[in-house]
């Protein structure tokens, strides 16, 4: 287990997202006051050191993304010391979900080996400490309505349609 992460910020308007790594891959993105939510609350006791040039390639594919020049994350990702195997199964799912598309709960619940409720799944992909790059803003209600998500359901919606309109050339 990795005791330090790295971090730095980076404004990407509306938000100042937060981002940290560990020696192995991008372990966190958030946003700067994120209702109480901090690097801590999903790893405590580890020591945090600013780092810009260690995190400037997880900037540029973040600013990427943003201006719809990228589509997939290609840098590492360590969730290894986050949550229960389960969980970070179901991450692992999460991001197999393609750019512009969305699935729901119970589509991922049903795509794994040891199907689990949809409720557990929803747990988990409420609980993901690297928010854009494990794409969980793409994972909605079987009823096709958006569902939570830790920066509410208008920035997911936001994220659902800023992926569409890239995927279709109207920007």
């Amino acid at each position: 287990m990795d005791e330090i992460l790295y971090y730095d910020n980076v404004e990407i308007a509306p938000w100042t997202y937060v981002l940290a790594a560990t020696r192995d891959g991008l372990a966190y993105v958030g946003v700067k006051n994120d209702q109480g939510i901090s690097i801590y609350s999903y790893y405590p006791n580890r020591m945090l050191i600013r780092d810009p040039e260690r995190l400037k390639p997880y900037v540029k594919e973040l600013k990427e993304y943003f201006s719809g020049k990228r589509q997939k994350f290609d840098l590492p990702i360590d969730i290894s010391s986050f949550g229960t195997p389960f969980q970070r199964g179901v991450l692992e799912m999460v991001t197999r979900v393609p750019y512009g598309t969305t699935v729901s709960y119970g589509d991922i619940a049903a795509s794994l080996d040891n199907a689990r409720s949809v409720r557990a799944v929803a747990h988990a992909v409420a609980l993901n400490p690297v928010l854009i790059v494990i794409p969980c803003h793409r994972i909605i209600m079987s009823n096709g309505k958006i569902g939570g998500y830790r920066l509410g359901a208008k920035e997911k919606l936001r994220l659902i349609n800023l992926e569409k309109s890239y995927l279709h050339g109207n920007y």
